[in-house]
């Protein structure tokens, strides 16, 4: 699933909008190793088609019920099947759902990163778990 989300999807972009996609790998686990291939190689490949470097590429499954809702709600399908992108927004806005902060988000973000990078002697941290 893929779809158009932010000004681009309402047609209120300005000289400095970005491209807003949210996916769905469907085929890659995000606990899979693999899966930080697929997700930055995409947005890569999404760069490189688009023409510009400002492209936010999110997975749909790590957002916070509110803002997966707006994308939802604001934003236009692109790939994928109507039917299955209502049954991804019922469970990707369910508010029984836990959420995590801001902070977690990050956090993971990062781990998720570093592990991309893995032996390359680059890391998005310097491994402190200090207060950011």
């Amino acid at each position: 699933m893929c779809t158009l989300f932010g000004s681009h999807a309402t047609g209120t972009t300005h000289p400095t909008s970005d491209t807003d996609i949210a996916v769905e790998l469907e085929t890659t686990d995000r606990e899979d190793p693999a899966y930080n291939d697929a997700f930055f190689g995409l947005s890569a490949d999404l760069s490189d088609a688009l023409g510009t470097d400002d492209v936010y590429l999110v997975d749909i499954h790590t957002l916070s019920p509110s803002v997966a809702a707006s994308v939802f709600e604001a934003g236009v399908l692109r790939i994928g099947d109507v039917a299955h992108a209502e049954d991804l927004r019922q469970r990707v806005t369910n508010t029984d759902a836990p959420d995590q902060s801001p902070r977690e988000r990050f956090d993971t973000a990062l781990a998720k990163i570093d592990d991309h990078l893995g032996g390359s002697g680059v890391t998005a941290t310097d491994g402190n778990d200090r207060e950011r």
